[in-house]
């Protein structure tokens, strides 16, 4: 059991993730000029990403970010990630196999999210002061 102390902790960690996760979302959006956001879920459950062996994913309609146990950068690269490609899949670029590791559309993911990623630290370095959800 938890004492107050950890709880008041984990509930200010929490607050803070979500003052800059809607900071992000409004960054992002301009940086990949995206008219509007897919369904974003983001799950608390460890056992989840050990599932899908992946802490985030994209099916053409909604983005599901894990959170469990993460830095708030490191939930945001992955959001980003998969942004790329609902901005990717807006554009008719997603084929059946643009997932595979070493693609060229998962190498574009990788390489926006991390610049955005680092453009929102530039804009934003409070989140260096956050802690893991």
């Amino acid at each position: 059991m938890e004492n107050f102390q950890q709880f008041y902790e984990k509930k200010k960690a929490k607050d803070n993730f979500v003052k800059l996760y809607k900071a992000f979302l409004d960054f992002v959006s301009k940086e990949l000029d995206l008219k509007e956001l897919p369904v974003i879920e983001l799950v608390d459950d460890k056992e989840k990403a050990k599932e899908r062996k992946s802490f985030g994913t994209y099916d053409g309609a909604t983005i599901i970010v894990n959170i469990a146990g993460r830095h708030p950068d490191d939930i945001f690269r992955t959001l980003a990630h998969e942004l790329v490609h609902h901005k990717q899949n807006g554009e008719g670029r997603i084929k059946d196999d643009s997932g595979e590791t070493g693609s060229e559309i998962e190498n574009e993911a990788n390489a926006v999210a991390g610049i955005i990623l680092r453009k929102f630290n530039h804009a934003y370095p409070i989140v260096f002061e956050s802690k893991q959800i």
